[in-house]
């Protein structure tokens, strides 16, 4: 009889698989400048890494519906 191996996929939220945790979007409420409408709003998004690394909140104009971005510091 054939020795056979069977894959268990670990648990999502353990930590002692390595921390296979899924990570939650970290909330943003603040202002970013909207291309559109030429001015400063108020918007609430998500913070996201983008593919240079840096941090930056992304998220919906209040008014005209563009999407705006807003570069964050590395805190």
């Amino acid at each position: 009889m054939p020795f056979v191996l069977t894959y268990r996929k670990p648990p999502a939220c353990s930590q002692e698989y390595g921390g296979w945790r899924k990570k939650m979007a970290e909330e943003y409420k603040g202002e970013a400048y909207c291309v559109k409408c030429k001015e400063k709003r108020a918007f609430e998004g998500h913070v996201k890494v983008s593919d240079s690394g840096r941090r930056m909140a992304q998220g919906i104009c209040p008014v005209c519906g563009t999407k705006v971005n807003r570069i964050l510091g590395k805190a």
